[in-house]
């Protein structure tokens, strides 16, 4: 039987395993990014947790290292429906609306249809709490699309 730390870092390592080739977009508002690419949609090629390092992929051969807090992915699809069904009554109709987008997006799964949802996700300050999360985030929140969770996404 494995011991708790050992089975953290094995719960950890699938973790970040599952987060490769996952659509992510650079913080918008990250001061020091000497490849400039703030905003921009990529997907997560590599990840030493050791050195908090998050290899992000862009178009055209550009590669990015940036630390897990300065790079945003959609919260699991399951979670994000979770919590349009437990605000329903806080959220405005028009956040409803682009929520229920993103999820849809989600769903379809394209990489193209992920990174119209995290567009969309980061071009609204409300949405984009609901809808993103840091990687470091999910890491330690322990997120994955494969299990259907029912917690809040509060911060």
């Amino acid at each position: 039987m494995m011991n708790t730390k050992a089975t953290a870092v094995a719960a950890k390592s699938n973790m970040m395993e599952q987060l490769y080739n996952k659509g992510v977009i650079v913080h918008p508002l990250l001061t020091h990014d000497p490849q400039r690419m703030q905003g921009q949609v990529g997907i997560i090629s590599n990840i030493v947790h050791e050195n908090d390092e998050v290899y992000v992929e862009f178009p055209y051969n550009k590669t990015g290292i940036y630390s897990k807090d300065a790079v945003l992915t959609l919260v699991p699809k399951g979670m994000l429906l979770a919590h349009i069904h437990d605000k329903l009554e806080e959220l405005e109709p028009k956040e409803v609306r682009i929520l229920l987008d993103i999820y849809k997006l989600q769903r379809n799964g394209q990489p193209a249809a992920i990174e119209e949802a995290l567009r969309w996700a980061i071009g609204y300050d409300t949405i984009g709490r609901d809808a993103l999360v840091t990687v470091n985030d999910y890491i330690d929140r322990g997120l994955s699309e494969d299990i259907v969770q029912h917690q809040a996404i509060g911060r």
